[in-house]
């Protein structure tokens, strides 16, 4: 009831967020706190006009009709309310992340031709004073080894500055540098300059995960959306060599044109999708999700400083996984498979092309789809630091078995099982390399996620990018299989590294937690619901609450432990004791409910509370198999503790049972609006007739099937 010249003059000018999100105002047009125009409305008095003829309340209406028409959402609030915002601007994120590493590897099957003088046109007439394998690897190290000095600031930057300034900045250099890089093909050195000033501005994956640590909740989603993120950086590694194999034809410099293209697309689609993400958090959706994940504060459970020994304990597993990991691949595809089925002196025929060579160099990063698949599953079982170090052990395995074919018969025969178990083994091996960033993720506050990924991503890229150059010089020096065999070392180095990681809380398997029926939810009494799990005896009016609101809030009441008779035998006078007041508290609530559903104007509620009944029986059906078994037993333990012999009069006791506990609901019926109010009757007699037993007569069983023989419907309390 404010009067409308209140409204009309609380304005402001719509601010920068408002017009993001696509609320457009004229020059000097007035907007209400809620952002509509006051210049729109067609409203101005505060009083019914002498005629009568429009009431306070239908200005009021016209009024907020006018702005609600033209009201806008902040795009960073968008990121929460809509899932298709969120969508494309994840999408976004992985597009520039995979730009930017197809650039970085773009040239990768050309590097081998490029350091054979004479190989091709476009060769280097010298690559002093490096002999080939030195030459060949020298070549990326340039480009890596600027990714992973600029990673080290990007992530930092963006946890300042904000990540969309930081990714699109990069991106935008990027281009340019590959342009450069391009026009600096006549000199090996010249090429190496422009591919490590190139490199500084490629370091844009940390900045990508942090982007999914900032705007997924839970654990899973996180670790799930870095997997995909990483998935999509290596497979821009490979399809940068795929576009260089099928460019072959028009030079081996030219994929760079096409790189910094792809790369000023990927800033297009950045500007248009990606929205920062302001210090929102996007909840998981869905009855069940709020159950079972959101409960979890994803924040309050974050550190508020970074344990500095297990991250370089992370830090450390990951270099050396990286540096193992290069003797698998590309050192056994080059130089050994390059040596053993193509060069080697004893060969009548070459068994693999280098146009083969080429293609499996880069095909086989495509693997990392099935280990992305498999990775969460891994991660479930034996958790992230289980993965990591699984990973490294198979990585080490595997190498060993490729080392061992390659030096065995040169034949066809020999060559395809090199192949069938390369590629089939490689997507156990890049578990470990999905691991760093969903554990490093867990160890960070909230203002140091980009920091700790960008010195992941710098340790990868400095991994990748020495490793394979100076294993190549120990090729050359000491022979292939001596500098295979130290990257198996390293390989198996790595698991014990990652080994005491297994122990940290948080980077182990996932606590498996009882269903949301059997725990505490956040802003619930502790003491008092786990109490009521335990299957002690907590007041009626206090557990119908936390059942109530647990039911409003799209989450399953609680279903307690039932406790044996054993347990219970030397407590029965305190049960009995309490009855009494239970039954007095279930029939004022029942008389609740039907002076309710008696009132005309509470017709409303009675869908309502027929679905907050109804969701009693469709709990999870385990659970309420599980509580009628364990109260069968009960039920029977007492009876023979209180003198019935069931093994003699079993259909007895059985129709006893049924006295006491008639039909209320028939097997696979539903309660609806047209039985509810007759179920609550029911109930609402039972209890009439339990309250009328002497409270000075102990409560027992016995006595209810002795003399009232009718059923506590509370069942549906």
């Amino acid at each position: 009831d404010m009067p409308m010249r209140q409204l009309n003059t609380m304005s402001g000018v719509v601010n920068e967020e408002y017009q993001a999100g696509g609320l457009i105002q004229e020059e000097n047009d007035q907007v209400s706190p809620l952002g509509g125009s006051a210049k729109s409305m067609p409203i101005a008095s505060s009083t019914v006009d002498q005629e009568g003829e429009q009431t306070l309340k239908e200005k009021s209406i016209q009024y907020f009709q006018g702005w609600s028409n033209r009201v806008g959402l902040a795009r960073y609030q968008k990121l929460v309310t809509e899932e298709h915002a969120l969508k494309y601007s994840t999408y976004a994120v992985r597009f520039n992340v995979m730009m930017n590493a197809i650039n970085t590897k773009m040239l990768n099957p050309n590097f081998a031709i490029l350091a054979s003088k004479g190989t091709s046109d476009d060769s280097f007439d010298n690559t002093n004073p490096f002999d080939f394998n030195s030459a060949t690897y020298f070549m990326p190290l340039c480009s890596l080894l600027g990714v992973a000095i600029a990673s080290i600031f990007t992530g930092k930057l963006s946890d300042k500055i904000g990540r969309k300034k930081v990714i699109w900045f990069c991106s935008v250099i990027s281009g340019f540098g590959s342009l450069g890089m391009y026009f600096a093909r006549h000199t090996f050195w010249g090429f190496c300059i422009m591919s490590f000033v190139a490199g500084l501005f490629r370091g844009t994956l940390p900045v990508g995960m942090a982007y999914v640590s900032d705007v997924y909740t839970t654990k899973q989603e996180k670790s799930d959306q870095l997997g995909v993120i990483v998935a999509y950086f290596v497979l821009g590694n490979s399809g940068g060599g795929i576009l260089a194999i099928l460019m072959k034809s028009t030079g081996l410099f030219t994929p760079l044109l096409l790189g910094a293209a792809l790369i000023w697309l990927s800033c297009f689609v950045l500007t248009k999708y990606m929205i920062e993400q302001h210090d929102v958090k996007v909840i998981p959706i869905g009855k069940e999700k709020l159950a079972q994940d959101f409960d979890d504060d994803d924040e309050n459970a974050r550190p508020e400083v970074i344990d500095e020994c297990t991250l370089w304990n992370i830090i450390g597993g990951a270099l050396a996984d990286n540096v193992g990991s290069t003797a698998l691949f590309p050192l056994c595809l080059s130089p050994l498979a390059l040596e053993q089925y193509t060069l080697s002196p004893s060969l009548v025929k070459e068994i693999m092309s280098v146009t083969l060579y080429q293609w499996l160099s880069v095909l086989v990063a495509l693997m990392v789809i099935p280990g992305t698949l498999i990775t969460p599953w891994v991660f479930k079982k034996i958790g992230a630091s289980g993965g990591c170090v699984m990973g490294n052990v198979c990585t080490g395995l595997l190498t060993i078995a490729l080392l061992l074919i390659a030096n065995g018969p040169q034949t066809t025969v020999a060559f395809v099982w090199f192949v069938i178990v390369m590629y089939l083994g490689f997507p156990l091996t890049v578990i470990s390399q999905l691991s760093t960033g969903p554990m490093l993720d867990v160890i960070a506050p909230l203002d140091k996620l980009g920091y700790v990924q960008g010195l992941n991503n710098t340790v990868m890229n400095l991994g990748m990018a020495v490793a394979p150059w100076v294993l190549g010089i120990l090729a050359d020096a000491l022979g292939t299989n001596p500098a295979i065999w130290i990257g198996v070392g390293v390989s198996f180095l790595a698991g014990l590294i990652n080994v005491p990681l297994m122990f940290k809380k948080g980077l182990g398997p996932e606590e498996k937690k009882p269903p949301p029926e059997r725990r505490v939810l956040q802003g619930e009494d502790e003491d008092l619901v786990d109490q009521a799990l335990r299957g002690e005896w907590v007041p009626a009016a206090a557990l119908a609450d936390i059942n109530e609101n647990r039911i409003k809030g799209g989450q399953p009441p609680l279903a307690p432990q039932v406790t044996s008779y054993d347990d219970d035998k030397e407590d029965l006078k305190e049960l009995r004791a309490h009855a009494h007041e239970t039954f007095l508290f279930r029939k004022q609530r029942n008389a609740q409910f039907l002076s309710e559903l008696a009132n005309p104007e509470n017709t409303e509620r009675l869908p309502e509370l027929v679905l907050q009944f109804q969701s009693i029986l469709e709990m999870d059906e385990e659970i309420i198999h599980e509580s009628h078994e364990k109260l069968g037993n009960w039920f029977g333990d007492y009876l023979k503790a209180s003198g019935y012999a069931a093994h003699v009069q079993p259909v007895v006791i059985k129709q006893m049972i049924m006295s006491a506990f008639p039909t209320v609901l028939e097997e696979g019926k539903e309660i609806t609006p047209e039985n509810f109010q007759q179920i609550l009757l029911h109930a609402q007699r039972v209890y009439n007739q339990y309250l009328d037993i002497p409270e000075e007569n102990p409560y027992s069983l016995n006595g209810i099937l002795a003399t009232r023989g009718t059923t506590p419907v509370g069942y549906f309390s």
